[in-house]
This record gives structure tokens, C-alpha cells and sequence, in this order.
């Protein structure tokens, strides 16, 4: 077997939304930077087409920044997103190109000198006196053995943190339960005017009979007439009809696509697969089989009888599932419901969360969808390995309970973690303390320099 060593000053295992911005961020800010994925492309569940949920609040106003706001720009420029656009369900909608995330990972990736490693996961972690001393990788029958002064957990799984024996939860508090990954698929030649005709005259189809799910008015036909970029949750009269007549192939009471960059292009978010626990060889294989096949009878459906799916047909199937939830890590801080209802933002908060309360149900097709009133602050010691001294966390798997979890999940908020992450990590280096002791002060200063948001007047 091939082995190969390397030593760095920053470790990013996992190159989803917040390894991505961990690393480039840790490496413009002086260090040498190693970021190590499992798949061959960068950008994890962004490069699905899944939209990013969360730049705007409730209110409209804008709560995430920074790099994540930076990557987006980049996109938008190429014609790979048509930007942010105000959505009365999810307060907004990030439509992007799942190649054009790749493409641009990897060129972010290259400019600020990040070394990438595809193809390996980690196999093992070395730990002695409460700090991590080197991480083995494996791909391709080779070993990698990495040494680094701060090792980053961006897996979502916390897959580094598992194996160093950091102490987790897993799924909601009181069943354990956890909630249901998706296979993403991308359908091309909708006539999404059809659509909206068909839906005009029938407008039960975009509501809910669920009085625990938020509804807001203004989601209505016009909402998607006016807006290019926007997530379309609805088909609800369909799919209860299917399933009434034995015929609904997923665990779904709505239909969910997300606009893309081309004409007729759609992202589709209405896989679900339940009882399963993405950190289990078995469940994760079957999940993502048994998801995939779902994807032709649910598509036969949609071209027989949904108008303006007639002439449809899948492009491609994401190669990864999306997963929602698995471990969350013990942390020097942790964010709860109580900070995420009351919209408590700590003096030390690094990161703002603006989306709504999105919890699925793992075991059938319940969902707990709630609205909080303003954003609330992730704290810098959420990121903060309680265990380990030379630790980060950031995306999925940072310190939460289950409820706040359901909110901070989405995509932008993990982007503006893994960027505190890579700051965090970098001052302690620059200052020669351990990670927990790093100034905070000083990370929000760089995060405001960086054009991050962690107040809203």
C-alpha cells in the first residue's frame, strides 16, 4: 500500500458548504491548509442544486455575509445563480448551478493555495493527552497520514470527532429519531408557466392541512410568476391523492423543486427515506438504492397527470444523498431552543441564524415547521471542541440541541461557521494558544473585515 505523510497548519476534513469556506478562509489568513474530501468534487450538498435557505430573515433583512455572500456573488457573475430573492415561505431562496458550485470550489480552492486530497475519508485519529496528533486517511489503497496543528471537522457526520471519542447526540430529544436524508435529482424540460396555470386554478395544491405548519399568503402563484428564483413546495392535493390511491412511491406530502440557472431546469427535493441513520454503512446504502429508484415512478407520475411535466426528464441524480441530520458534538458552548425562539445573540457570536424551525420526520411524513421572530448567534465555543484542545467544528455537527439544530442546518449558516472556524484556527495559531483561548474579539473583527453580519439593528 502507498503511504503518504504530510504536516499543515490547518487540517479541513469534509469540502461541503463549510469546509470550503474553513479552508480558503484559514489559508488567506496565512496558514498552510489542507483539505481533504471523500468525494471527487468539492461543495457537498450545494453541488446537489439544493438551494441555500437562510441569507434573509423573517423581516427581509440580510443575516448572513461574508464568504458565503462572497461565493454567491461569484456564482451569480457567471450566470451559475440568480442571486437572493425574498420568499414568504422560507424567508428566501438561493438558486445555484450544481456544476458552477464545483467549478468554483475548486478554482477558490487553487487561489488561495489550499491543497485538496479527493477520494479519502478518515480512518483513523491518534489522540494523546487530550489533543489530536495525527489523522490517517484512506483512498484508493493509499494511506494518508496528516499532522496539523488545528484539525477542522467539517464531515457533517463529525466523522473526526467520532473517531477522536468526543461524546455526541444524535436525532431529536425525546425519540432519538433521526430525521429523513434525500436523493436529490434534476429534471430538465418543465413548462413551469403550465405549471403555474394549473396551479392558479387549483390553489389548495400550495397548502398544507397540518396547523403546525407556518403558512404565509403571499406564497401563492404570483410569488413564483414574479420570481426566477424561488422553491416551489405544493402538488399537496396530488400527493395525498396518490397516496390515498396506494400509488405515492415517497414518504412526502408536498412536491419540492428548486428553480435552476437554465430554462426548464428544476432541482427536485422530494425524496425522503425514513428510518434511516446516514452513519450506518447499511442504512446509507439503502438509502441511497432505494432512494434513486424511487426517482422513475415518481417522475412517471409527474409526466402523466401534473401539467407542464409532460415532456420532462431526469439529467442527473446527485451522487451523494443529502443528508439532514446525524451527530451534533459537545462543545465548549452550546445553542438551544431557547436561544433559537428568543433570538438571543451572544456577545460572542460569530455566525446569525435567520431560518425558520425546519424539523422532518425520520419515522413517516410529519414535519415541525415553525417561525422564529428574529435571528439568533451561534457562539464562537459551539465550534469548540469540549474534548479535544486542537479541535473545530463547523457545519452539521457543531454543539446544539435538536430544535435549534432543525433552524441552523441550512447551508449559508454552516458556510459562515466554517469561515469562523477558519479564523478561529488561524488566531489561535498566529497567537500560540489553544483554540478555546483564542480572542474573540479578534475573530469578529475578522469576520467584520470580511463583511460578515453578526448584528441586525
Amino acid at each position: 500500500m502507498k503511504k503518504y505523510e504530510f504536516d499543515c497548519d490547518v487540517a479541513v476534513i469534509g469540502g461541503g458548504p463549510a469546509g470550503i469556506a474553513a479552508a480558503v478562509t484559514a489559508a488567506e489568513n496565512g496558514k498552510k491548509v489542507m483539505l481533504f474530501e471523500k468525494n471527487a468534487y468539492l461543495g457537498g450538498a450545494l453541488a446537489t442544486g439544493l438551494s441555500p435557505l437562510s441569507f434573509l430573515d423573517k423581516k427581509g433583512r440580510a443575516c448572513i455575509g461574508g464568504f458565503a455572500q462572497k461565493f454567491i456573488d461569484r456564482l451569480t457573475e457567471r450566470n451559475w445563480s440568480r442571486g437572493t430573492q425574498i420568499c414568504p415561505k422560507h424567508n428566501s431562496a438561493t438558486c445555484i448551478n450544481s456544476e458552477g458550485v464545483k467549478l468554483l470550489a475548486f478554482e477558490m480552492c487553487k487561489e488561495s493555495g489550499v491543497q485538496v486530497l479527493l477520494h479519502c475519508e478518515v480512518l483513523r485519529a491518534e489522540v494523546a493527552d487530550g489533543s489530536l496528533k495525527s489523522v490517517t486517511l484512506f483512498g484508493k489503497c493509499n494511506e494518508i497520514i496528516v499532522r496539523s496543528k488545528v484539525y477542522i471537522d467539517c464531515t457533517g457526520d463529525g466523522d473526526l470527532a467520532y473517531l477522536s471519542g468526543c461524546s455526541y447526540e444524535k436525532g431529536q430529544q425525546d425519540s432519538g429519531i433521526l430525521q429523513p436524508p434525500t436523493v436529490m435529482f434534476t429534471l430538465e424540460n418543465v413548462d413551469q408557466k403550465k405549471l403555474f396555470d394549473y396551479i392558479e386554478k387549483h390553489p389548495g395544491e400550495l397548502r398544507y392541512n397540518d396547523a403546525q405548519i407556518y403558512e404565509n399568503a403571499a406564497y401563492d402563484i404570483n410569488h413564483f410568476r414574479q420570481r426566477d428564483g424561488h422553491v416551489f413546495v405544493g402538488l399537496q392535493e396530488t400527493f395525498a391523492r396518490w397516496k390515498a390511491e396506494g400509488r405515492l412511491p415517497v414518504e412526502r406530502t408536498s412536491f419540492i423543486y428548486i428553480n435552476g440557472t437554465n430554462p426548464g431546469e428544476v432541482y427536485v427535493n422530494s425524496i425522503r427515506m425514513t428510518h434511516v441513520d446516514a452513519t450506518d454503512i447499511l442504512d446509507l446504502s439503502r438509502a441511497e438504492m432505494d432512494g434513486a429508484l424511487q426517482i422513475p415512478k415518481l417522475v412517471k407520475l409527474l409526466k402523466e397527470e401534473v401539467p407542464g411535466f409532460e415532456n420532462c426528464f431526469v439529467s442527473a441524480i446527485a451522487p451523494s444523498l443529502g443528508v439532514r441530520e446525524t451527530r451534533r458534538f459537545t462543545g465548549v458552548r452550546r445553542v438551544t431552543e431557547q436561544d433559537a425562539v428568543n433570538g438571543i445573540v451572544p456577545d460572542d457570536t460569530v455566525c446569525l441564524c435567520g431560518y425558520k424551525i425546519d424539523i422532518h420526520s425520520g419515522s413517516g411524513t410529519g414535519l415541525y415547521f415553525r417561525d422564529i421572530e428574529e435571528v439568533f448567534g451561534i457562539p464562537y465555543g459551539a465550534l469548540v471542541s469540549k474534548e479535544i484542545d486542537n479541535l473545530l467544528l463547523a457545519g452539521r455537527c457543531i454543539s446544539s440541541d435538536a430544535v435549534a439544530y432543525g433552524a441552523l442546518r441550512v447551508i449559508p449558516c454552516c458556510m459562515a461557521m466554517g469561515e469562523a472556524a477558519g479564523i478561529g484556527a488561524a488566531e489561535a495559531l498566529k497567537n500560540d494558544v489553544l483554540i478555546r483561548d483564542a480572542d474573540v474579539t479578534v475573530i469578529r473583527k475578522r469576520l467584520l473585515e470580511n463583511n460578515a453580519i453578526l448584528t441586525i439593528d
